[in-house]
């Protein structure tokens, strides 16, 4: 049986630190024996959820874009690799549209529409020093992706991430995103 693992990326600077890692991640995957594909969401024509009630009466968001696509691959991945930078304590906008959406993959009893036991890893950046500061973020998302049933495995948090290529100079966190990729 083949495995699927996606990344996701936020951030809207392309070869980044978010996107660094998760393609650190991916590439730590590949190497187990995944086949893997990588979204940028900054690249993608998407809108937010329109608080219509469709997806509550159908399984599947009303909206025909890049982001559906998105929600289905999500569906049929096996792990999936969730990346996004810390704007003003929380994820970036781009992230939080298609969060948003993710709203769809919940029934109108909200009971998550996926199959349970997929994995998850979240990877972070922030340009402060202290990790701590912006930990919500990350926690909080882990928590929505726990409701829809995923098994967050790792939470990759980069601090001082302000300079786009600063994860270049972090070996350990290089280390760390291929041996998460590698456990998946």
């Amino acid at each position: 049986m083949i495995m699927r693992a996606i990344g996701i990326v936020g951030s809207p600077r392309k070869n980044g630190n978010v996107d660094t890692l998760v393609q650190t991640v991916l590439d730590g995957a590949l190497d187990a024996g995944y086949q893997i594909a990588k979204y940028n969401l900054n690249e993608m024509k998407y809108s937010g959820c329109q608080a219509c009630g469709y997806c509550k009466s159908h399984d599947h968001c009303r909206l025909d874009d890049d982001v559906s696509k998105l929600l289905k691959d999500i569906a049929e991945a096996d792990a999936v690799i969730f990346g996004s930078p810390i704007y003003f304590y929380l994820f970036t906008g781009q992230f939080k549209l298609m969060e948003d959406r993710m709203y769809s993959l919940i029934d109108e009893q909200f009971s998550s529409r996926l199959r349970p036991g997929k994995k998850a890893i979240i990877v972070t950046s922030q340009g402060n020093p202290d990790l701590a500061l912006f930990e919500r973020a990350a926690t909080d998302f882990a928590g929505i992706l726990k409701v829809l049933g995923f098994d967050v495995k790792e939470i990759i948090r980069m601090e001082k991430g302000g300079a786009p290529d600063a994860v270049l100079e972090r070996k350990d966190l290089l280390d760390k995103a291929r041996s998460v990729g590698l456990a998946l």
